[in-house]
């Protein structure tokens, strides 16, 4: 029996999947490490890493800010935003990680260095952001330097 993601987070139970994408690279990278969510209970916090449903898919990534009535979530290997995400999106919270295609290791999302980490990636979002532009602007003036010496 094939139950969706939804479906077994709204009985408690815990949904394990390996990662797919890139949006939360270095943390967690694709289809090697493997994450485990569980149903949130209350509020997310600030640098919590939630599980919601934007449209038609699931998003995995961090919160950068909690707002009274929503969340503003970014992952950690990006610079746009997901705006005005509700509690009803939320789906679970991360809560295990196991580093590796064989899940080898399992990572520590509690301790002094996860803390560190997790502050890092929301302090260090604004100067990725303009680094990004300023890398996109420099390419294309390199691009157009060199076509016009052909």
């Amino acid at each position: 029996m094939n139950k969706s993601i939804e479906s077994v987070l709204a009985e408690g139970g815990v949904y394990v999947s390996v990662v797919v994408g890139r949006s939360m690279e270095p943390m967690l990278r694709e289809r090697e490490d493997t994450v485990a969510v569980v149903p949130i209970k209350g509020r997310l916090k600030k640098y919590d890493v939630a599980l919601f449903r934007d449209g038609e898919k699931y998003v995995l990534h961090r919160v950068v800010k909690v707002l009274p009535d929503s969340y503003v979530f970014c992952g950690d290997n990006c610079v746009t935003c997901e705006k005005n995400i509700t509690d009803e999106d939320v789906l679970g919270i991360l809560d295990k990680v196991w580093k590796g295609k064989r899940g080898e290791k399992e990572m520590k999302l509690e301790g002094f260095g996860y803390l560190l980490y997790s502050r890092y990636k929301v302090f260090e979002l604004w100067p990725r952001k303009i680094f990004r532009k300023l890398k996109i602007a420099l390419s294309w003036r390199l691009k157009k330097i060199f076509r016009k010496k052909k």
